[in-house]
């Protein structure tokens, strides 16, 4: 299907300022006339929300990581036929708070599930939907830690995992974006906002979007 909107998607650990830059690279794109869809991934519709507070609450330490892998897919599915496909399809920009990317690197790497079943479980969520442009914000575990300890906010079920597994989910973010050069830009998340938020504009305007 041919599609005439724009799907961005931004990734990385937590705290590493991607819901920042959501905001910021909306700006950019409705100050060149665009219209803009901001959405969470999971979230952003009524099942979407539901599946997120059963995924992020520590309620649930004990949930299996194939059920946990399942349940973002179920929110995920929901979000592109409900949000996003409808916006790409009508013109708009679709800026997304995190996509499959992080069930890549969370579900895959982090709880090392087989990485083959993982990104068959991603498509099939996603429609095999594709971002046209993935934004990976690369930070380090303990940068992410001290970024989350000083908003305020209490862990949720992921922010609580070991140094180990955030470890291994930032190098599955580096590796999704090795695999995939076309698609994907790695920005130092360590960087000031506005320096990235320029990194960003750059990119845009070199590939003809605004």
């Amino acid at each position: 299907m041919d599609r005439k909107g724009h799907f961005i998607t931004f990734e990385g650990l937590d705290g590493c300022g991607k819901s920042t830059q959501v905001r910021h690279t909306a700006q950019i794109f409705r100050e060149q006339g665009f219209e803009v869809v901001e959405i969470r991934d999971p979230g952003s519709t009524a099942v979407g929300e539901a599946a997120r507070e059963i995924l992020l609450n520590p309620r649930y330490a004990e949930m299996d990581a194939t059920t946990e892998v399942l349940l973002f897919a179920v929110a995920r599915s929901q979000l592109v036929a409900e949000v996003i496909r409808p916006a790409l399809d009508e013109g708009k920009v679709v800026l997304s708070d995190r996509f499959y990317d992080s069930t890549t690197a969370y579900q895959g790497y982090g709880r090392q599930l087989n990485l083959n079943m993982v990104l068959q479980i991603n498509a099939i969520g996603a429609h095999d939907l594709v971002p046209d442009l993935t934004f990976i914000f690369d930070i380090s575990p303990e940068t992410s830690a001290e970024r989350m300890a000083r908003s305020g906010k209490s862990p949720d079920r992921m922010e609580n995992e070991k140094l180990a597994f955030h470890q291994r989910v930032r190098r599955g973010f580096l590796d999704i974006a090795r695999q995939n050069p076309d698609r994907c830009r790695v920005l130092d998340g360590h960087e000031p906002e506005q320096e990235i938020r320029k990194k960003i504009h750059i990119e845009l305007l070199k590939r003809h979007y605004i």
